[in-house]
């Protein structure tokens, strides 16, 4: 009898011990967006790490799903993850805002101008660039669309390309992500193309990303309260802006 009971209690210890290390899991569709967001980054990049660390302060564990963009949104609005990061809200009544529920700003993106160096420029106004040659990237929706004056060259299909195109003077401007366009002059360009640029240090634009979650699962509406909530304690505790200097 006693060594009955002696198993039996050792076997809830057991139990109850593996249900404390038992976290939820949520399914997350992420994308290569480096510096940000990466698999060959470390903790999948710095705003992966973010978004995984506010959900753990409350006991949620992420998994990420890497795929293209367009695949990650698709995943993510139909139901096969719980959502996607990091995203901007859109229109106000937009197909992302009709399929999504939206966290608490997660991070604001600076855009800037590139330019080369030899090509004085000061952003100042859409006005000014009217007969500028701007390269944007094909798929991409840019500020400037609305203002039929200005003139894009949507000729490539990947930043990485704009850039190399603005190395060789074939662009006078090209609208990037601040983040984002340092990495590709350190990783895509060679030493001598990437003296060449530089960047206007206004920026045009600067853009909320979020984490969103979509309206199908009954129980994101919960997750994404949870997300917020660690999202204050990540900020609070001085992690969130530690995790962020490795953009510096």
């Amino acid at each position: 009898m006693f060594v009955f009971s002696f198993a039996l209690a050792a076997a809830s210890l057991l139990m109850l011990s593996a249900g404390a290390r038992a976290a939820e899991v949520i399914t997350l569709t992420n994308s290569e967006w480096v510096p940000y967001t990466s698999q060959q980054l470390p903790h999948n990049g710095p705003l992966s790490r973010i978004v995984s660390e506010a959900f753990a302060l409350e006991g949620v564990e992420v998994r990420y799903v890497f795929r293209p963009f367009g695949r990650a949104y698709a995943e993510a609005a139909t139901g096969y993850a719980h959502g996607s990061i990091l995203w901007s809200t859109s229109g106000r009544d937009s197909d992302r805002q009709r399929r999504f529920i939206f966290s608490d700003v997660v991070f604001d993106g600076q855009s800037v101008l590139f330019h080369l160096k030899s090509y004085p420029f000061r952003w100042q106004g859409y006005a000014q660039l009217a007969g500028v040659r701007m390269g944007g990237t094909a798929g991409y929706e840019y500020a400037f669309d609305k203002y039929p004056y200005i003139s894009m060259d949507r000729t490539a299909v990947t930043d990485e390309a704009n850039f190399r195109k603005l190395a060789a003077g074939r662009l006078d401007v090209f609208p990037a992500n601040l983040d984002v366009g340092r990495a590709i002059m350190r990783n895509v360009l060679t030493p001598e193309q990437a003296e060449l640029v530089t960047w206007d240090p206004n920026p045009y634009n600067i853009t909320h990303y979020h984490l969103m979650l979509n309206k199908l699962n009954k129980d994101n509406p919960r997750y994404l309260a949870l997300f917020n909530k660690g999202l204050r304690r990540l900020r609070d505790s001085g992690k969130y802006d530690e995790y962020l200097q490795v953009l510096k």
